[in-house]
C-alpha cells in the first residue's frame, strides 16, 4: 500500500477578497511544464523527478457554483464570493441575496457579499428569472451547467473591467501557463467532440437562456455561447471533500465523499486521464484545486489525474464506458491495456492431422 504525504499550502501573497479577476494560479511547480501530444494535446510533464507528496499545482477557479441539496439548511453551502468559496454554514452571520434570488446564493459575512456585489450583479437578473424555470422543465444537471457558464461570464467581464495589473509574484512559474479568459479560450472541446442530438439541445438552451441581452449582458454571439458549453462539460471539476485518484487502496476502503460544488479551472484543466495517475487532487478550503504527486514522478513523465472516483469504478468495463459515456473517449492507459482480455487468434503452431493418407 502506498502512503501519500501531505503537505500544507501556505499562498506567499494573501488572497485578497476582491482580488478574482486574473484568476492565476496560486502556485505552479517550477518542474512542471505544459508541452503537447499530437492525439491527447496539451498535457503536463515534469523536466525533472519529482518526489512523492510534493505540491505540483495550486489553481484558483475561473467559476464554480455549490452543489448541496436543501441549501437552505445545507453547511456544505459555500461562500458566493469567488475569492472566498468557505463554507457559509447555516447561522446567524450567513448572508443571502437581498433580492431573494436562489438560496443557493449566500455569503459567509458581509465583507464578503458587499465585495461581490459587482459579479453577482450580473448573475441575479438572470437567475430570478429562469433558475426556477430550467430546473423544473430541465433538472439539476442542465441548471448547474448554464449556471457555471453565468459564472464564467461574469468573470469575464469583471476581468475585462479590471485594469490592475497582473502579480506574478502569486506564481512564479506562471508564465508557462495561458490563465484568465484567455485559459478558459484555450481548453479543448468543440461541437465535434459531441454527439449531434446532444449538440442541438444544447444549442436550444443557449437560444432559450443564455442570449446577450438585459438580463445577461455578455455581448458574445450565440455561436460562442455554445462552443463554451462543449469547453465546460469537457473540462469541469466536481468538488469533493476527499481526494480523487488513489490507486492503492486501504482495507476500509473509503471514497472521496459527496459533491458540494462544480468549479472550472484554466490550468488544472490541462491534466489529462489515467487509470493510474501519478497526481491525486483535492480543493482546499479556498476552493483552489490542488495536485500533488502520489509517487516519484520521473524527469519527462506526464502527470495525470483520475477523472473519476477509482474506489467506484474498478474493472475495465466500468472505467471505460464511464469514460466514453462523460468524456467521450476510450481510455488507452497503461492499466487499461494491460486488463483488455487476450485476443485468440486461429493461426495454426503446426500441422493439422490429416486421416486418409
Amino acid at each position: 500500500m502506498s502512503e501519500v504525504v501531505y503537505l500544507t499550502i501556505e499562498s506567499s501573497t494573501p488572497i485578497r477578497v476582491d482580488a478574482i479577476s486574473q484568476a492565476q494560479p496560486d502556485w505552479i511547480h517550477p518542474h512542471l511544464i505544459q508541452s503537447a501530444d499530437p492525439v491527447k494535446g496539451r498535457q503536463f510533464r515534469v523536466s525533472s523527478l519529482v518526489p512523492k507528496g510534493a505540491c505540483l499545482l495550486v489553481d484558483r477557479p475561473y467559476a464554480i457554483i455549490p452543489v448541496v441539496d436543501e441549501p437552505q439548511s445545507s453547511d456544505n453551502l459555500i461562500c458566493s464570493n469567488p475569492a472566498c468559496n468557505n463554507r457559509a454554514v447555516k447561522h446567524a452571520e450567513r448572508l443571502s441575496c437581498p433580492n431573494v434570488c436562489i438560496p443557493d446564493v449566500a455569503w459567509c459575512s458581509r465583507t464578503c457579499q458587499d465585495t461581490d456585489k459587482l459579479r453577482h450583479d450580473f448573475e441575479c437578473s438572470w437567475l430570478k428569472r429562469y433558475a426556477s424555470s430550467i430546473r423544473a422543465k430541465r433538472g439539476e444537471y442542465d441548471f448547474g451547467m448554464l449556471w457555471v457558464i453565468v459564472r464564467l461570464l461574469a468573470t469575464r467581464r469583471i476581468e475585462m473591467c479590471d485594469s490592475a495589473p497582473i502579480n506574478s509574484a502569486i506564481a512564479p512559474n506562471c508564465q508557462q501557463s495561458i490563465y484568465g479568459w484567455q485559459g478558459i479560450e484555450a481548453l479543448c472541446g468543440s461541437s465535434d467532440t459531441w454527439s449531434h442530438d446532444q449538440v442541438r439541445s444544447w444549442t436550444l438552451l443557449v437560444k432559450k437562456y443564455l442570449q446577450n441581452g438585459p438580463v445577461l449582458p455578455h455581448g458574445l454571439p450565440s455561436e460562442r455561447i455554445l462552443h463554451l458549453i462543449c469547453q465546460e462539460e469537457a473540462n469541469s471539476f466536481g468538488l469533493y471533500p476527499r481526494e480523487t485518484g488513489f490507486t492503492s487502496r486501504p482495507e476500509s476502503l473509503v471514497d472521496r465523499g459527496e459533491q458540494f460544488a462544480a468549479s472550472v479551472y484554466p490550468t488544472a484543466a490541462i491534466a489529462n486521464h489515467s487509470c493510474v495517475p501519478n497526481i491525486i487532487h483535492k480543493p482546499d478550503e479556498l476552493g483552489r484545486m490542488v495536485f500533488r504527486a502520489s509517487r516519484d514522478i520521473l524527469a519527462g513523465e506526464e502527470c495525470c489525474i483520475s477523472y473519476f472516483d477509482l474506489t467506484r469504478f474498478t474493472d475495465l468495463e466500468s472505467r471505460r464506458e464511464h469514460l466514453r459515456k462523460s468524456f467521450k473517449f476510450v481510455c488507452q492507459c497503461e492499466r487499461c491495456i494491460f486488463d483488455e482480455p487476450v485476443k485468440e487468434t486461429d493461426t495454426w503452431d503446426a500441422m493439422p492431422l490429416m486421416d486418409g493418407f
